[in-house]
């Protein structure tokens, strides 16, 4: 799968709907998911995926990079979630983390969403993380 990464600005408002699940159909047919990075801590790194009214947090521990394990209660589940959230350094920078955000979104696709795409662009709202 052919993988495109545009960097887009934070937009001034940006809305979602709680509770709702990003649908797979909607990928399929538009091909685009927005990547949204915010700040957990100083260094790590919340990664959330937007797709239409949907917004979902895609902290995955991915070989290779350094992430940082928590388990937190879900207040709307009522359920316990483990999250690796990216640890950003000096080594782990901006190239790194879209490394990490194509990993991330090949697996959303493959194990979630059970789709088979030939290309995916992903737009990438990192500007305030880095």
């Amino acid at each position: 799968m052919k993988i495109n990464i545009i960097e887009v600005p934070t937009p001034m408002f940006s809305e979602f709907t709680l509770g709702a699940t990003p649908k797979a159909s909607e990928l399929s047919e538009k091909k685009v998911i927005r990547i949204v990075a915010s700040h957990e801590t100083k260094t790590r790194i919340n990664t959330s995926m937007k797709l239409g009214a949907s917004n979902s947090g895609v902290n995955f521990d991915v070989e290779g990079f350094k992430t940082h394990y928590s388990r937190e209660h879900s207040w709307i589940s009522g359920e316990y979630q483990e999250k690796y959230y990216f640890v950003k350094s000096k080594k782990q920078g901006l190239e790194q983390y879209k490394e990490y955000v194509k990993e991330v979104v090949k697996d959303v696709i493959a194990n979630y969403m059970k789709l088979e795409l030939d290309e995916i662009t992903i737009e990438l709202q990192a500007d305030k993380v880095f």
